[in-house]
């Protein structure tokens, strides 16, 4: 029996791939408003309708699905935001309108994906504005973003669990930390319809690949601090901050910079002008062997092995300066070539702010097996 799934804030599907590598699904349904996202929702799924702004969607009216999946907005949880939390008036409180699909719909999987930063940011719910319940007390707040979802999945009559887990993992050349929540309906049969007869079992945990301890590249952000940059004002920067702060690289490395750092782009880079590999040596070579991935090289080839060869990690802008390239951002979120970046019409920020705000699929695949197996567990016994 082949699953039905529905996306929200699918962006570009990142979520429910990850899913349909772990149970025999397919998408019937998203929910998305991002221009770019749009864009290769139309082009990778034709056919498949768009539900629109899941907070004024009636979802009396949406077709029921078996999974639900959703990433929703992570800007307030986020450690590089100003952590105002899921809570009344922010975007991560969004969560509402995925809690109330829920209790309409009735799936009998829930998916759910957000930032580390879930682990810490504060929330609010019914419980707090309860006299004598939570968040009475001064201080910190005692209900956190996660605890909030899984109540209110709980609330709902749905059986959770919850993994962390980085990108790297799974082999990915980027850290990348994702909470992923899996829950079901409370009723044991529902969670044994999908499992174990369709779960793709090389996606156990034990097989799982993982990265050694390798210098990893700054994961693909929708805002790079260093997208303006070169290494050399870059650092200058940094070296400013730190000496009036104390605080260098407080906001971490710059993707766009330090993808400059690893190679000129490809028209300016020849065996002649340099004494580094031709383009043709590069583009025969399967793991790009004779490229110079610096500090990066271990963990960028082990992705290759993992998935395909690394493309140039920059591209040239219209005024002629080498800047990140998409597809290598689509590369390191380990989508299939071109997923992203071949879409018709789709611009080079709009391509960025999607890897920026996706999922890694084979991270996603990891983390549901592994919830899968713990809740089916739980159920047995």
């Amino acid at each position: 029996m082949t699953a039905t799934i529905g996306e929200l804030c699918a962006g570009y599907g990142g979520l429910g791939m990850g899913v349909s590598r772990v149970i025999d699904s397919r998408v019937a349904w998203v929910s998305e408003i991002d221009k770019g996202a749009l864009k290769v929702l139309e082009h990778r799924f034709p056919g498949v309708p768009n539900i629109g702004d899941m907070t004024t969607v009636d979802w009396a009216s949406v077709p029921a699905v078996d999974i639900l999946t959703g990433g929703t907005p992570c800007q307030d949880l986020s450690h590089a935001g100003k952590r105002a939390g899921m809570t009344e008036g922010t975007r991560s409180n969004l969560w509402v309108a995925m809690r109330e699909a829920i209790a309409v719909l009735r799936p009998s999987l829930v998916v759910w994906e957000n930032v580390g930063g879930a682990y810490s940011a504060a929330a609010d719910s019914d419980l707090e504005r309860r006299e004598g319940r939570l968040g009475d007390g001064p201080g910190r707040p005692s209900l956190r973003a996660l605890g909030r979802v899984l109540g209110d999945l709980a609330s709902l009559g749905y059986v959770g669990g919850w993994h962390g887990l980085r990108a790297a993992d799974v082999g990915a050349p980027h850290g990348r930390l994702r909470v992923f929540v899996v829950a079901h309906a409370d009723d044991a049969g529902r969670i044994e319809q999908w499992r174990p007869f369709t779960a793709r079992t090389e996606h156990s945990p034990a097989e799982r690949e993982s990265t050694p301890t390798l210098s990893l590249l700054p994961t693909p952000a929708v805002n790079d601090m260093g997208a303006a940059y070169t290494p050399e004002t870059w650092d200058e920067w940094t070296d400013e901050m730190k000496a009036k702060h104390g605080n260098g690289n407080g906001h971490g490395k710059s993707l766009n910079v330090e993808a400059q750092r690893l190679l000129p782009t490809p028209t300016t880079q020849d065996a002649a002008n340099n004494g580094g590999p031709s383009q043709q040596e590069r583009n025969t070579d399967p793991l790009n062997a004779v490229r110079d991935w610096g500090d990066y090289a271990d963990a960028i080839h082990h992705w290759e092995t993992l998935t395909r060869p690394a493309p140039e990690p920059t591209m040239l802008s219209r005024k002629g300066t080498p800047q990140l390239s998409p597809a290598f951002s689509e590369w390191m979120m380990g989508l299939p070539a071109g997923w992203v970046t071949d879409v018709p019409g789709i611009t080079r920020n709009e391509a960025l702010r999607a890897l920026g705000n996706g999922v890694v699929p084979q991270q996603a695949a990891a983390a549901v097996s592994f919830l899968l197996d713990v809740l089916s567990e739980r159920v047995a016994a």
